[in-house]
């Protein structure tokens, strides 16, 4: 008499893995992102998922796959990223969603006008302003100017966004700028505005 063998393969039973893009995932166009995914020490297997879809898939050794997206496009990779890992039979959840976002002059159908930052009466709360075609739908990012690390994300109230520092201290000094960029993929964004450095000395802020 013969027999079935059945093999059931559990998914979302390992910890969910983190995923980082690296330099920054906001990039200009043309560079080189490493998309990193970070699973339980012993993972053997990951995969990297675009816009809901498995995009690759690798083994590995290590508990930690890089995914290398090479010479990045405004349009086929600025897109939503997720991974997971897997160990023996089993699969982990998809990490949480990852937005590529990839510069150029200006987002489709925005205005040519850039974004620009300025700190507010009292020096705690930073307003980007900008110029936006109307029926679009745009996030804005604040941004660590130098590593172009997003710091804090809003939805822009009409033409204007706004980012708290609440209690600005001296770790908060340093030199800021922000993007404006489309909701949903293709993540197209603005180039960055002028910096802003902001420093912090003890109580008092000022801006240069």
């Amino acid at each position: 008499m013969d027999s079935t063998v059945i093999f059931l393969i559990s998914i979302g039973t390992l910890p969910r893995p983190f995923l980082w893009a690296d330099p920054s995932p906001v990039v200009n166009q043309g560079v080189n992102v490493t998309l990193r995914c970070q699973g339980l020490l012993g993972s053997d297997r990951f995969q990297l998922w675009m816009d809901g879809e498995l995009r690759e898939e690798r083994n590995d050794s290590w508990s930690q796959a890089d995914f290398v997206l090479r010479s990045v496009d405004d349009f086929n990779d600025a897109r939503s990223y997720r991974c997971r890992s897997g160990q023996g039979p089993f699969w982990s959840e998809l990490s949480d969603p990852l937005a590529l976002v990839v510069m150029t002059a200006t987002p489709s159908s925005a205005s040519s006008v850039l974004a620009s930052l300025r700190i507010g009466q009292g020096g705690s709360r930073a307003r980007t302003s900008h110029m936006l075609q109307d029926g679009q739908s745009y996030s804005v990012a604040l941004l660590e100017a130098k590593s172009l690390e997003p710091l804090q994300l809003q939805k822009p109230e009409g033409r204007q966004a706004g980012f708290s520092l609440p209690s600005a201290r001296t770790k908060d000094s340093g030199s800021y700028s922000c993007i404006y960029y489309k909701k949903i993929p293709p993540y197209t964004g603005s180039y960055p505005s002028h910096a802003l450095e902001l420093t912090v000395l003890g109580d008092y802020m000022k801006t240069l």
